[in-house]
């Protein structure tokens, strides 16, 4: 489920940021309209995270994934039903559950989405 980075895969945030620093600076804001060159757009990223959560979830429950800061922000805005602006980095080795409660959302620095009526 990782992060297909296209034709960054391998190169350095230095050396992208000095290649493209505008298209960089769109990388890291989050911006929602950012596309990797020659990879994936974070919207293509939550959309293949959402099918692959999906496809878990057939299996047996509970389930632990095991994936990148990236690929659990994109799984979170899946959840919550909105793409996490400015995206909130997760720390290394870090459990995130992908049924937030309110107050880990709020340690997210976010509001819950709101509920239909």
């Amino acid at each position: 489920m990782e992060t297909d980075a296209g034709d960054w895969t391998n190169r350095s945030f230095a050396d992208v940021s000095a290649e493209t620093p505008e298209l960089f600076a769109a990388f890291a804001n989050a911006d929602p309209d950012f596309a990797f060159p020659g990879g994936e757009s974070f919207v293509q990223q939550e959309l293949r995270v959402g099918a692959a959560l999906d496809d878990i979830e057939q299996g047996e429950l509970p389930a632990l994934v095991v994936c990148h800061g990236m690929v659990i922000r994109a799984a979170l805005s899946v959840r919550i039903g909105r793409w996490l602006p400015q995206g909130q980095r997760v720390p290394n080795g870090a459990l995130v559950p992908l049924e937030p409660s309110e107050a880990e959302l709020a340690a997210l620095g976010r509001r819950p989405a709101p509920q239909a009526s």
